[in-house]
């Protein structure tokens, strides 16, 4: 889960939602005591030598010319995952190419490689090519340790040092960091120091570490391999264990196991023909709302790309009877939270309907409530990689086309943007200075920066205006600043604001990429989401040349729960502040009229959108007593 930014940037993302019940589990649970490791040729190097540790402990596990020998491994295990069990089965043909099935009682998954790609089938049954830059260069590194590359000391792709002694649990262990020139990636080995045998392992997956502890070694045809294994997924602390119930090497295995499925999931429909047309949706707050009918109760959905996958929010999944069937951990816009697991019933949409699917449940509604905005669940990569999906925001329509009958026939420029983590990444530029790909999020109002690329470009310091980013995990301090220009597809946005972190924490704080692409620069363009061919179309929408009012107060108000019109934040520095706003303020009229009469809190925050120079008297309580405070807008950029 990529998680919430909405209080006052209201820009909600849930991205990698189920990240440790998909791609990752998928990618600990391996058995294999040789692809993350290393040996040289030195029969009695010193212990502070990587290559001599490494001799000895291959020694232990059966010797080097034994393991290499190996042609291809199958293997079962039993799998506890969040109070779920169920079983894994593998099969691995040695360099690249690989199976791996997981049967979680209510989610299936499969991923797989082989040999020129690699594949997930989601729980789902959504196909997805993993083509990613971070993914190839993975890819790449395995393969070379799989082969071997990195038993050579003189290897241009791979050092191997020491790092001393360490205790895992009581065991006294040797520590080796094996580290490669392909990508950033880190991994740790800790050796018993009695018996060498390995103890723990640290695994990078982008941004996340897989620590395991290793035990229970049992010989199979000569080489002792490690049958029960402890994993956990930081920083999010989902744990799984895992124990070998068969293993076999050197098994006969069809090559055609490891192709990608030829049938994608076909588990949608339309109305009428292979298109739902002109389906109007509502943009609030740079955010995009459809109307979705679930056991004939219709509500808003908000729409995101940025969601790995569907969520629907927990008091509505209980008023409709959906009880949890697992449960997952998620990143959310300041940390992790917790994710129950449930059946969501066939939905239906303007021209357009979807059986079934296992989506996340979690507390939403108050998120938006906040802002007077009822929603009942955001529509992500389950909903939206079904089809090619056009959006217009200018005419607030999209429409949704079936992708194996799409044809593009416009003048759009066609920008290839790899999934990486079920996201679209695609380059983009800011001020002629700042290169990289971003994640593409229609589920966020506003441009962000990553915290990490932020500080190593020396962002965090620029002028511009505060603001508290919030959502699922808790909230985030950021700054909106404005820079001179964005460059994408070729077209150019001048004068963009773009949000600055100040925290290091949650998805922010994530090393890929530059940052999050959002609705204040996507709005001003008519966009085609091509998830089969991993791209997006760009054409100029008729707004791009629009003026778009801004905030111009530093005033964030929302609904209290007892239904106040609260002050949450007065941004240092602004008219707002200048004016004497404190957080708590109970807003009770401006100039003269109720707020109750003026409406939610979006409806009176576009009232601090108007022209420089507009003064409003605003009465408000604090802590019971009533004031009156003048504010007067100005530009706050």
């Amino acid at each position: 889960m990529r998680g919430f930014a909405g209080i006052p940037v209201t820009g909600t993302s849930i991205a990698k939602l189920p990240v440790a019940v998909s791609a990752i589990i998928l990618a600990v649970i391996v058995f294999s005591s040789i692809a993350c490791s290393a040996t040289g040729g030195l029969a009695d190097a010193p212990l502070t030598d990587p290559y001599g540790l490494l001799k000895k402990h291959y020694d232990a596990m059966g010797g080097l010319e034994k393991l290499k020998s190996i042609t291809t491994r199958y293997y079962e295990a039993d799998v506890t995952l969040m109070g779920m069990q169920g079983q894994v089965k593998a099969w691995e043909e040695i360099p690249a190419r690989k199976r791996r099935e997981i049967s979680l009682g209510v989610l299936q998954m499969t991923s797989g490689d082989n040999g020129e790609v690699s594949w997930i089938v989601d729980p789902n049954g959504k196909l997805q090519i993993e083509k990613d830059e971070a993914t190839l260069k993975r890819r790449q590194v395995e393969a070379l340790l799989e082969s071997y590359e990195h038993s050579d000391p003189e290897s241009e792709y791979f050092t191997v040092t020491s790092e001393g002694m360490e205790m895992v649990a009581d065991i006294e262990c040797y520590v080796i960091k094996i580290l490669n020139s392909i990508n950033e990636d880190v991994r740790l080995r800790y050796f018993d120091t009695d018996t060498f045998l390995q103890v723990k392992a640290v695994d990078p997956h982008e941004n996340f570490e897989v620590h395991t502890l290793v035990s229970d070694y049992r010989r199979i045809e000569g080489i002792k391999i490690p049958f029960h294994r402890e994993a956990e997924i930081l920083p999010i602390g989902q744990k799984q264990i895992i124990q070998v119930t068969k293993y076999e090497l050197d098994v006969a295995i069809d090559p055609g196991l490891f192709d990608p499925p030829e049938q994608d999931a076909q588990d949608f429909s339309f109305a009428d023909g292979e298109v739902a047309e002109e389906v109007s949706f509502d943009y609030i707050l740079d955010h995009l709302y459809l109307d979705v009918t679930i056991s004939g109760l219709r509500s808003k959905w908000v729409l995101d790309t940025g969601a790995s996958a569907t969520v629907v929010d927990s008091t509505f999944a209980a008023e409709i009877g959906l009880p949890p069937v697992g449960k997952a951990k998620a990143i959310g816009a300041g940390g992790t939270v917790d994710i129950d697991l449930v059946t969501l019933p066939p939905l239906r949409i303007q021209g357009i309907r979807i059986d079934e699917q296992r989506v996340g449940s979690m507390p939403l509604r108050n998120l938006f409530a906040r802002r007077g905005i009822e929603i009942a669940g955001v529509l992500g990569y389950d909903f939206l990689s079904r089809f090619v999906t056009r959006i217009d925001y200018a005419s607030r329509t999209i429409s949704f086309y079936h992708p194996e009958s799409f044809e593009y026939a416009g003048s759009g420029a066609i920008v290839e943007a790899p999934l990486a983590h079920r996201l679209f990444s695609l380059p983009m530029t800011v001020d002629g200075l700042y290169t990289g790909d971003w994640a593409l999020d229609i589920g966020a109002s506003i441009t962000t920066f990553q915290y990490p690329f932020a500080e190593e470009n020396e962002l965090l310091e620029l002028d511009g205006v505060e603001r508290i980013m919030g959502g699922a995990g808790g909230h985030l301090q950021a700054r909106v600043s404005e820079f001179d220009s964005v460059e994408l597809a070729g077209y150019t946005v001048d004068n963009p604001l773009l949000l600055v972190p100040l925290e290091n924490r949650g998805v922010l704080s994530f090393s890929q990429g530059v940052g999050v692409l959002g609705n204040n620069i996507l709005r001003r363009f008519v966009l085609y989401l091509d998830y089969g061919n991993q791209r997006i179309i760009f054409e100029k929408g008729s707004d791009f040349e629009t003026d778009f009012p801004r905030d111009r107060s530093g005033l964030s108000i929302v609904l209290s729960p007892q239904g106040d019109h609260e002050v949450h934040f007065v941004s240092a520095g602004t008219p707002a502040a200048d004016a004497g706003f404190l957080k708590g303020d109970l807003v009770k009229s401006i100039n003269g009229i109720d707020v109750e009469h003026l409406g939610d809190p979006v409806r009176i925050s576009n009232l601090f959108r108007d022209d420089v120079g507009t003064a409003y008297e605003v009465a408000i309580l604090r802590e019971g007593e009533p004031l009156k405070i003048t504010l007067t807008l100005r530009d706050l950029y």
